[in-house]
């Protein structure tokens, strides 16, 4: 197949010309992000498609051989003529199931050394759909956690952390909507629908300036825009779950949509088999919807709708009804998004952004009815610029604002003689944010590329607020009220990204940034994992926005035409305004804000990367291996020392791996061992006056055991009848049932109040056995 640039001879610029385009499906005509696109005869010339599927690179005028690479589909090289500055979309077809091919494990096929940017890794859903998993349902959240410098928070945790960072610290997005809390059923799963997610891009630390408000990470998950040319349907059917999504076009060619649902049944298995018993069945399941229109305006208009809705639902009864409780959460995002190209080389997404979390609690105990809420809602305008002045430099730039509505903690409690107790005075916190950026990659030389980006970050704290000055016994002596849509507090930032990439052979750079970044908004948890309890709250009078600094270096090599390709990353940041529960707190209902709840301190956190990855052949995986330190250090907890942080992790490694059998089998696998989670234990047991008491040591200072579990599958592809395509999903997760601890608790043996009492700490696993599932997945 040739592929021919080819004009009149014209004016050469003077650095070469510009070829850009669209990666598209060949079948369905939907964007493939992700996709390398590089020169053969000259390696270090090159580029990664876009979300939107769009791909742009310089080249010297010339013959050439054009690479075009992206998991699951053909690999194509095709004849380049290059005259003159060219625009044109590249079609690949998907691997056939004859084939030998295989699709790659866990990440795009993403030249390391070609980007200025470190620690960014792109997570195609056709990977992941390849991997173990839990209970026969996928899961990106899951895939992010095997990769190096990313550590999960445990099992039944969708939360991760980041190079040192909270969970609350990483910008978890979905098509631009900002999701609060990712997880379904006590999170074990997250939100992301397999199936109408086309691929996730996480970035570790050196954030470009186009994203904000975070301290860690960027999760940027992105929907399926659905298939502009046929209709198709495909789903599952799982041990707890099922789905179905839909697609096609809405006007050929011009409009297309995509609908995902998904629902569990584990109230429908196992209510009947605990109908007699004091619980009374398990009523709690969860579902969600996903939702995107495409549509080709002109040549150079696209509009974008896209739309997610999911809740948990579940009740629970205890001591013969004397506790009575319903709980709800979920997620609500909307994005409307119009793509404007005024030329070639200079466009504009223009964005209007609902996102949306909230919790409720209602519970009935004796004579009292209590009912908690906590949740965020924003309100957000962006737009986002992209402009190739030349062949050498590429700008983004742009603007962003966002109306924040948060409930940290709001609830009332009801006796049965009528008296109530409400939280009335702070039912909701009020503040707006606003960002500018820009942004330039500059190709200074073919060897050396920087990465300059600036982002400008403001913050307001809006009334109604009242602020409180304490005497030393906490009771309030003076306060001042600000009235609501009243300014209470702003704050600025500056936050500079600088990263350079010096190319050392055609297979072969180093790497090194600086990230400056700040946070507004906080979420403080003094439980083990990040459950829809945790409250957000704002930046304020009381408390300061958190910040960090980063610095990190690397070197980043391939080998065989990207067959194998590996790195090794350093990187040490610090952490300013870091926050923590007040010691002695106790968590209840209170009229008092909760900013006054919390001390603030600082953190620090360095380490070494790993990773190593075959990108082809039969055989295929990665290995990864982070080696860190996480200190956190507060002024009047742990007698203001510092103290490894709950997520300190010193250990932590990944071996993800397929294996393709034959065109029908595949198999898959991988294991992950940490090091034990960091927590406050009791050192001692006293008896004072006949009441048992507790010394603690140091905070942080116990170890719970180490963490390791291998997980199996195997998809077997069934035959094709037509349109429909089927397979069968085999999975074991926790194949040698190692008991991973979850938490531990103090038990004691002998009289309570005797010196000869045996104390000793127990571990509570969540699942310490094999737990096997099958799914049966279509294709329509």
């Amino acid at each position: 197949m040739a592929f021919i640039l080819l004009s009149a001879p014209s004016v050469w610029a003077q650095d070469g010309f510009v070829l850009r385009g669209r990666v598209l499906d060949a079948g369905t005509g939907e964007p493939l992000a992700g996709a390398s696109v590089s020169l053969k005869e000259r390696p270090s010339v090159g580029s990664v498609s876009e979300p939107d599927g769009r791909y742009s690179m310089v080249a010297p005028p010339g013959s050439y051989t054009l690479l075009v690479r992206y998991i699951g589909y053909e690999e194509q090289e095709l004849t380049l003529l290059l005259f003159r500055n060219e625009t044109q979309d590249l079609r690949l077809k998907p691997v056939s199931y004859s084939t030998n091919e295989v699709e790659v494990i866990g990440t795009r096929l993403k030249p390391i050394t070609q980007t200025a940017v470190m620690g960014e890794l792109d997570i195609p859903m056709e990977s992941v759909k390849t991997l173990p998993v839990l209970f026969g349902e996928t899961d990106i959240m899951k895939t992010v956690q095997l990769l190096p410098g990313v550590q999960s928070g445990g099992e039944g945790n969708t939360g991760f952390y980041v190079r040192g960072g909270g969970a609350d610290q990483n910008l978890v997005q979905l098509d631009q909507a900002v999701v609060y809390n990712p997880g379904h059923l006590f999170n074990f799963f997250s939100v992301f629908n397999s199936d109408a997610i086309s691929n996730a891009t996480l970035i570790k630390g050196n954030m470009p300036a186009r994203y904000g408000g975070r301290l860690s990470s960027v999760l940027d998950v992105e929907m399926r825009e659905g298939s502009p040319d046929s209709l198709q349907a495909e789903g599952g059917i799982g041990l707890i779950a099922s789905r179905l999504s839909v697609q096609g076009p809405l006007v050929k060619d011009k409009a297309a949509f995509i609908f995902s649902a998904r629902r569990t049944y584990v109230d429908v298995l196992f209510s009947p088999l605990l109908r007699n018993t004091e619980q009374g069945g398990v009523p709690y399941y969860f579902y969600d919807f996903n939702g995107k229109l495409s549509y080709t305006l002109s040549p150079k208009d696209r509009l974008y709708l896209s739309g997610y809705y999911g809740k948990d639902v579940g009740s629970l009864k205890l001591s013969s009804g004397k506790f009575v409780a319903d709980f709800q959460w979920g997620n609500a995002a909307a994005t409307a998004r119009w793509n404007h190209r005024f030329s070639d080389g200079h466009q504009v997404d223009v964005s209007g952004i609902l996102s949306d979390y909230a919790f409720n609690f209602d519970w009935d105990f004796g004579d009292i009815t209590t009912t908690v809420e906590t949740g965020v809602r924003d309100y957000s305008l962006r737009a986002d610029f992209v402009y190739t002045p030349s062949v050498r430099h590429q700008l983004e730039y742009g603007l962003h604002y966002t109306h924040h509505t948060l409930r940290p903690r709001t609830g009332s409690a009801e006796t049965a003689e009528g008296d109530v107790f409400s939280t009335d005075r702070i039912l909701s916190k009020s503040a707006h944010q606003a960002a500018l950026y820009l942004s330039d990659d500059w190709n200074v030389t073919d060897r050396l590329l920087l990465s300059l980006g600036l982002r400008g970050s403001y913050f307001v704290q809006m009334g109604p607020f009242t602020f409180y000055e304490f005497d030393d016994n906490q009771r309030a002596t003076d306060s001042v009220v600000y009235a609501a849509g009243e300014r209470v507090k702003d704050f600025m930032a500056f936050e500079p990204r600088v990263s350079v990439r010096y190319t050392l052979s055609a297979s072969s750079s180093v790497k090194a940034s600086y990230t400056r970044s700040a946070q507004y908004l906080h979420l403080v948890s003094n439980a083990y994992t990040t459950l829809p309890l945790d409250v957000w709250v704002p930046s304020s009078a009381i408390v300061e926005p958190q910040r960090a600094t980063q610095y990190a270096a690397g070197y980043f090599q391939s080998f065989r035409q990207n067959m194998y390709e590996g790195s090794v990353e350093l990187y040490y940041k610090t952490m300013e305004n870091q926050l923590e529960y007040r010691e002695g707190f106790v968590a209840g209902p209170s009229n008092r804000d909760l900013e006054y709840e919390f001390v603030q301190g600082s953190g620090e956190s360095y380490g070494v990367e790993l990773f190593l990855r075959k990108n082809y052949g039969d055989l295929q995986g990665w290995f990864g291996y982070t080696l860190s330190w996480t200190d956190r250090t507060f002024a009047g907890i742990n007698q203001s020392r510092a103290f490894p942080a709950r997520f300190d992790r010193r250990h932590d490694v990944s071996l993800v791996g397929t294996f393709k059998l034959n065109p029908r089998w595949t198999f898959g696998g991988s294991f992950v061992y940490g090091t034990g989670q960091a927590t406050t234990m009791p050192e001692r047991r006293y008896l004072i006056e006949g009441t048992v008491n507790y010394q603690y040591g140091d905070r942080n200072s116990f170890r719970m055991q180490p963490f390791h579990r291998l997980d199996l599958s195997a998809t077997l592809d069934g035959k094709s009848y037509g349109r429909l395509q089927s397979s069968w999903t085999f999975a074991i997760y926790n194949v040698y049932g190692r008991r991973n601890p979850f938490l531990y608790y103090i038990d004691s043996e002998g009289p309570p109040y005797s010196t000869d009492t045996s104390v000793q700490a127990k571990k509570v696993s969540l699942i310490p056995f094999p737990l096997p599932s099958v799914t049966f997945n279509f294709k329509w």
